[in-house]
């Protein structure tokens, strides 16, 4: 009989993606399944649901692969310290996965009760003794099942007395793991006594009795973290080189080989001047590599495709920066930039980037948004709420920094100089961009993101050419002192410019436009006469 190939295909009646994996007769049992039939959204576009369906397919077959080999191999008998280290490796995993939100105390201290003796007559005869109990403790099922896919993924066979001595190591941890997260849920987040005294597991040492299985790859690991957590095609472009980076500096892709040790020397090797002899920052190497290596691999983690992260806790040092200046423009400084705006442009400009020098400066003077929020502004998002004029600030039209849209008035000094007539006469579709030129532009580099670099390029030309200062994000800065300046509310200027609530309570309730417009005409106008 010929084998059925898996595809991915729109199921007729809902849209939906979907697919569907008949899971081999040999492997069926261990497995747990007959079929695997995954569905995705059907407003997952063509490319997504084809990286999440490959990420999907991939994991079955690994998951087969080892099955398939588990079946054939040969039980194995640790000795304590592995039996030890591995147990602690599971705890290890375990802690990472809850420590950041541990969640309620009254969750964790009702777990731990599972983990009493099964037989408490026999457990507190032997107390009376002074003996210790010996008995079994009331099972807990998820660690059965942590313990099978903890076995499965180190590609691991071992025999009935090991499998029993790491599950007894198991049901400890977990005692300790509660005790640990009742301590977290209290915000107590001083040293875990029990890490420190465990044995690192490591997959070298048992070399000669693992199974050699599939790899997990790293790159793969990054397809499958695109495709759930969809992050800004920017970030995907720019975290997807680091990690071929990281890959290129292993000299391999399997996840599963990759050590806390392996992530040190490659941040260690980031520091280093490269060739060209330019230096990456303490900060971007925090920031930005191992970030993305962090996300990955903690993702991967979640997903129980890797048994621990092993970027976590991995950091830069990030030394202080001493800082000679205020890092928005100065009155003289923005009255050259907003000034030049005023002037004629080279007539080899595009009629967007024309607008774009107009306009973009100003916009960014009186609403304190990111650059980026300006640029990709449509004439759609310009309209009249409640008698106020208003731009919508949203993640539709390109990249929102807090994935949340906002409504933002614009000063009457703004509608004074016509800004509302270039709207009017632009109409639908981007105001300073020509989305159809596509000028290079891609997911990754848009076309808006070049217009503000292009704005950056364009401020440092005509004068400002202090380091100090960032040619765009001055704006953001200066807003803020003449917001300070003009006293306004600090949670009214957060809102404007779409800053995270700093507290639970400013997370409650929201700004009417009238309250936000208020606050914008309280700013002093800008006179560059």
């Amino acid at each position: 009989m010929a084998l059925r190939m898996v595809k991915l295909e729109r199921d007729p009646k809902t849209g939906s993606w979907k697919s569907r994996k008949v899971i081999p007769a040999d492997v069926r049992a261990a497995y747990g399944k007959q079929n695997e039939t995954p569905t995705w959204p059907a407003k997952l576009p063509p490319a997504e649901a084809k990286a999440a369906w490959s990420a999907w397919l991939s994991e079955v077959e690994t998951r087969i692969d080892r099955l398939r080999k588990a079946a054939t191999a040969t039980p194995v008998s640790l000795s304590h310290k592995e039996i030890v280290a591995l147990a602690g490796h599971w705890y290890a995993g375990m802690v990472q996965r809850f420590e950041a939100d541990p969640g309620d105390i009254n969750g964790w201290e009702a777990a731990s009760f599972q983990l009493e003796p099964a037989d408490e007559e026999a457990a507190y005869a032997a107390h009376l003794r002074g003996e210790r109990y010996e008995g079994p403790a009331k099972t807990l099922p998820a660690l059965v099942a942590d313990l099978d896919a903890l076995l499965e993924m180190e590609g691991l066979t071992v025999d009935a007395e090991t499998r029993d001595a790491i599950l007894e190591r198991m049901h400890d941890l977990y005692g300790h793991l509660a005790r640990l997260m009742m301590r977290r849920a209290t915000g107590d987040y001083g040293a875990d006594p029990v890490a420190p005294t465990l044995p690192r597991w490591e997959a070298p040492s048992v070399a000669a009795i693992t199974l050699p299985g599939p790899s997990v790859e790293i790159a793969g690991l990054f397809d499958a973290y695109v495709a759930e957590r969809k992050p800004a095609p920017a970030t995907v472009k720019a975290w997807k080189r680091m990690i071929d980076g990281l890959i290129a500096f292993l000299g391999h892709s399997d996840a599963r080989a990759v050590t806390a040790d392996d992530v040190i020397r490659w941040k260690d090797a980031l520091l280093v001047p490269q060739e060209d002899g330019k230096l990456r920052s303490a900060l971007t190497v925090n920031d930005n590599y191992l970030a993305a290596a962090r996300a990955v691999f903690g993702w991967a983690l979640d997903n129980r495709r890797i048994a621990s992260n092993p970027a976590a806790g991995v950091k830069v040092r990030i030394p202080k920066k001493v800082r000679l200046r205020d890092p928005d423009f100065t009155d003289d400084e923005a009255k050259i930039i907003l000034k030049a705006t005023l002037a004629e442009c080279p007539s080899t400009l595009t009629a967007e980037r024309k607008l774009a020098r107009r306009w973009v400066p100003w916009l960014c003077a009186y609403t304190g948004a990111r650059v980026n929020e300006i640029t990709q502004l449509r004439g759609e998002d310009v309209a009249e709420v409640e008698g106020v004029w208003t731009i919508w600030i949203t993640p539709e039209a390109g990249s929102v920094k807090t994935s949340i849209a906002r409504r933002v008035p614009l000063h009457a000094h703004l509608i004074d100089q016509g800004f509302l007539d270039v709207v009017e006469a632009n109409g639908k579709g981007p105001l300073f961009y020509d989305a159809a030129l596509h000028r290079g532009g891609s997911d990754g580099n848009p076309q808006y993101k070049k217009t503000g670099e292009h704005l950056a390029r364009w401020v440092r030309e005509i004068g400002i050419v202090d380091p100090r200062v960032q040619p765009n994000y001055g704006w953001r800065h200066r807003f803020k002192t003449e917001a300070r300046r003009a006293e306004i509310a600090a949670d009214v200027r957060d809102a404007i410019q779409g800053h995270a609530a700093r507290t639970e309570g400013e997370r409650y309730g929201s700004f009417p436009i009238a309250v936000l417009s208020k606050a914008v005409e309280r700013l002093r106008r800008y006179d560059v006469s």
